[in-house]
């Protein structure tokens, strides 16, 4: 039997979506991001040289959140849990309902994770699910376009409502893969960190492409720019997850 595209999870009530078991490009030689760079006409980062390299991987069926956990879920999430609110809970710049939750740490979205019966992705599935299986760039395709992502070229200035560029959407049709916030995975970044995918608004068109990586401290709060989502594998998601008819 086929599985359901989409799926609402049961405790925390989003919307989740397939990521399809089975082998993918993942990574990038680096000749060809000096050829992206080049192109864009940006300067070279250091941090671009951290992209894994290109190979064939494998994952198993799972679901990742369509959209980025927002405050209004971060809600339900701390008045289960009494979880500490995060910074600039208050805040109207970034409190907003359908905004996504920021001043979070790594921790406190392995908390959220574990209580909505989820984890946070790995990059592979992070990747997979923002780029498919045919080496797109962005979530949309090999043309960066900034109508498409709340990037630094879209100079919102700050976070966007979730799902606000449908255009954008990810093959799996998952929502902001590139721009909006930074997003952890389970990832260990160059010794230093986790790892964080998908560039945000105060971030450029090179920093928001699907191979990007980047790090953070686990321990480190506070940032306006780092948000997450979940992945719920496939054994949970048959029990706690229902198909969206």
């Amino acid at each position: 039997m086929a599985l359901p595209r989409t799926i609402v999870t049961v405790r925390d009530h989003v919307e989740a979506v397939l990521v399809p078991a089975g082998d993918f490009p993942y990574g990038i030689d680096e000749a060809r991001v000096t050829e992206i760079i080049e192109k864009l006409k940006e300067q070279p980062d250091p941090v671009f040289k951290t992209e894994k390299p290109r190979d064939m991987v494998t994952i198993r069926d799972c679901y990742i959140d369509r959209d980025l956990v927002t405050n209004r879920h971060y809600a339900d999430f701390m008045t289960a849990t009494g979880h500490a609110a995060p910074l600039y809970w208050k805040d109207q710049r970034w409190n907003k309902p359908d905004f996504p939750v920021v001043g979070i740490s790594y921790r406190d979205a392995e908390a959220y994770a574990r209580w909505a019966g989820k984890r946070l992705p790995t990059e592979e599935e992070w990747e997979r699910a923002a780029r498919g299986t045919d080496e797109r760039l962005w979530p949309w395709g090999d043309d960066f376009d900034h109508r498409r992502c709340n990037s630094k070229e879209w100079a919102a200035g700050c976070t966007t409502e979730v799902g606000k560029f449908p255009a954008g959407v990810s093959p799996v049709g998952a929502s902001d893969m590139a721009g909006n916030v930074w997003q952890l995975t389970s990832g260990e970044w160059e010794g230093f960190g986790k790892a964080i995918r998908g560039g945000s608004y105060q971030n450029s068109a090179a920093y928001c492409r699907t191979t990007c990586r980047w790090g953070i401290d686990p321990d480190i709060k506070g940032l306006t720019w780092l948000g997450f989502r979940c992945v719920m594998d496939l054994a949970k998601a048959r029990i706690y997850g229902k198909a969206k008819l």
